[in-house]
């Protein structure tokens, strides 16, 4: 049985990781115990196990030890004549724990792992004699926060597990010059916040931005993000990719300025007008490479015939093509999962070839357009709700510039 505990022991305090204050969070003041003690006694004591009580107080020292001055006293029954024998010893030991543990379950605590051990004076009363003698102990155990809904004083539960060896020289046990014996205790752990304020955890400082909103007029920064960094968020810029420098209004469009495709760059300087909705462009107003989901380009119910609202759309993306000689573009058709796959895929490359059909219509070049349809192989969110599979039969452009 010894042996089993001290295996356990040695195994929970290789288990470690960061470590915290010798106490309940936020609660790193002294603080003072109250165990009960249940003893495994030596086998060659002439008595049984044990059983009594710890007291104890510590001070934390830093961030994750303290020293602790401990007291108990218990009593075994003898086995010769069922009469107790007595022992009472103090103790003072260096405390380390390895900081909180959590299970992120409802039933299963938060708790701190720790590790104690130290020096101490023992007094025996063995059949009426008393013997003083050095002692050494060691051992470990885990806090668990008694933390109820809102009902938080710091307090906890305490187990622990030590050996407690004392040089006894045989007076004890003839023929012994050591004794050792295991300790199990539980009890509470109490701060004494009477007497000493608790620590107060500082407030976590402001993440700093990846990509700030910095009004132009006032300097104040937000933790928003703004592309374009004209001053206004993406949320509410209603011309995106505005060129740097350029004054703009609260809506994030220039100042003063005529832009008629609403690619945030004025007429006056762009270079590539009548640019589709929502197609990213460089200063001069022309698009770069990049992958654009065409909104509102839709079909006929299990077909490849586009809608009248569709081809409106597409005069606009014939209008640009022919604006922008050396864009190319990869007409991809996306179905969501409803029907067979490779119905879909069949499906899905007759939409793209329609799109491309109709936009050589337009005066496009077909050289400058292929078709790729994906069926249902890739989808931009989950089919699960009829919104996403709407969101799923698409079409895409995938700009390459040349």
């Amino acid at each position: 049985m010894r042996k089993t505990l001290w295996g356990l022991f040695v195994a929970g305090a290789l288990w470690a990781q960061q470590a915290a204050a010798v106490n309940t969070e936020n609660y790193d003041i002294p603080y003072v115990t109250g165990s009960f003690l249940y003893e495994i006694s030596d086998g060659v004591r002439d008595s049984q196990n044990g059983y009594g009580f710890q007291l104890g107080g510590g001070m934390p020292l830093n961030d994750h030890t303290a020293v602790e001055l401990n007291y108990f006293g218990l009593q075994r029954k003898r086995d010769i004549d069922g009469l107790n024998d007595y022992q009472n010893a103090l103790f003072a030991n260096y405390v380390y724990d390895f900081g909180m543990f959590g299970f992120d379950r409802n039933l299963l605590p938060n708790f701190k792992p720790f590790v104690q051990g130290g020096p101490g004076y023992v007094v025996d009363d063995v059949r009426g004699f008393k013997h003083r003698h050095f002692g050494l102990d060691g051992g470990g155990g885990a806090l668990i926060p008694l933390a109820i809904g809102g009902w938080d004083w710091g307090w906890a539960v305490r187990t622990e597990a030590g050996l407690v060896g004392q040089y006894d020289r045989g007076f004890s046990v003839p023929g012994h010059a050591t004794l050792w014996d295991w300790h199990l205790t539980v009890g509470l752990q109490i701060p004494l916040t009477p007497f000493f304020k608790p620590h107060q955890a500082a407030a976590p400082a402001e993440p700093e931005c990846k990509l700030a909103v910095v009004n132009p007029v006032t300097g104040r920064k937000d933790c928003m993000q703004d592309s374009d960094g004209d001053g206004v968020p993406d949320s509410l810029d209603q011309c995106p990719n505005t060129p740097p420098g350029t004054k703009v209004d609260d809506k994030g469009c220039p100042i003063g300025t005529v832009d008629s495709d609403g690619d945030g760059v004025p007429d006056s300087i762009d270079q590539c007008p009548d640019t589709p909705a929502g197609v990213k462009v460089d200063e001069k107003g022309c698009a770069i490479e990049q992958t654009v989901v065409l909104q509102n380009v839709n079909f006929e119910t299990n077909s490849a015939v586009l809608t009248g609202q569709a081809t409106k759309v597409l005069d606009g993306v014939a209008a640009a093509l022919k604006g922008q000689p050396n864009m190319h573009v990869e007409i991809g058709g996306h179905t969501d999962n409803v029907g067979a796959p490779k119905y879909n895929l069949v499906l899905s490359q007759q939409r793209a070839e329609s799109v491309r059909q109709y936009l050589i219509g337009r005066g496009v070049e077909p050289q400058r357009m292929t078709t790729q349809g994906y069926g249902e192989t890739q989808p931009m969110v989950s089919n699960n709700t009829e919104e996403g599979r709407a969101l799923n039969r698409r079409v895409e452009f995938k700009i390459v510039l040349q």
